[in-house]
């Protein structure tokens, strides 16, 4: 197995945990509080927004104009698709764009979204790429697998389009590039730096764990 495709086993614990959280699971079931998931999507829509820079961040520092061209077509992917997502639920709230422009980050998502930006500007394409990968990764993983264990439970799920979104082939698709790329980067690492870049991605995972979390609960701060 490459050393991409097995930093899903490095953080095997977290990642099943996450999982397991009651905010997924009950997304799945369809019996996941409205205001905890509004909650959760206000958050998530300010955490997309910095997300989105650390792709920039990602064209900046790339070599070539195929990887600056995949760092930005994925930046764009967020802004103008993934954010539809979380717009049209908004919408589903009677929340207005406008609305959000003076919502504040919860602390669990500031240090998150801190986190992949400090590492954004002060590492290497791998280190961006480590930090970023949990987020898609994760999705993919955890939307298709709600969507084959509720398959029954679907219809009429509230939350069946937010499921659909992350186990459909088109998200999959757009961060499929990160498997080669974070290979080549690391292949002439030492065991170190490569130990590094694990823990990175790591750290990754357990804050999206937190952010399930902080929305189940939801928290603005400790």
């Amino acid at each position: 197995m490459s050393f991409s495709r097995g930093l899903k086993a490095k953080a095997a614990k977290v990642w099943e945990d996450g999982y397991n959280h009651p905010f997924v699971q009950e997304l799945g079931k369809g019996t996941l509080d409205k205001e905890k998931f509004k909650f959760y999507l206000l958050q998530d829509y300010l955490y997309l927004l910095e997300y989105a820079k650390v792709f920039a961040i990602g064209a900046i520092k790339s070599g070539t104009e195929e990887l600056m061209t995949r760092f930005t077509k994925i930046q764009y992917f967020i802004l103008a698709n993934e954010m539809d997502l979380h717009r049209d639920y908004m919408a589903k709230f009677g929340i207005k764009p406008e609305d959000v422009v003076n919502l504040k980050s919860s602390l669990y998502n500031r240090t998150y979204t801190a986190n992949m930006l400090a590492y954004g500007q002060t590492g290497g394409l791998a280190e961006v790429l480590a930090t970023i990968f949990p987020c898609a990764w994760t999705y993919s993983d955890w939307g298709k697998r709600l969507k084959e264990q509720y398959a029954d439970k679907l219809e009429g799920n509230f939350y069946k389009t937010w499921i659909e979104k992350y186990a459909s082939k088109e998200f999959e698709s757009s961060f499929e590039w990160f498997y080669d790329t974070l290979d080549n980067l690391v292949a002439n690492m030492s065991e170190t730096q490569r130990k590094k870049i694990e823990e990175i991605f790591i750290s990754s995972v357990e804050f999206e764990y937190l952010f399930w979390e902080m929305a189940y609960n939801k928290q603005m701060s400790y």
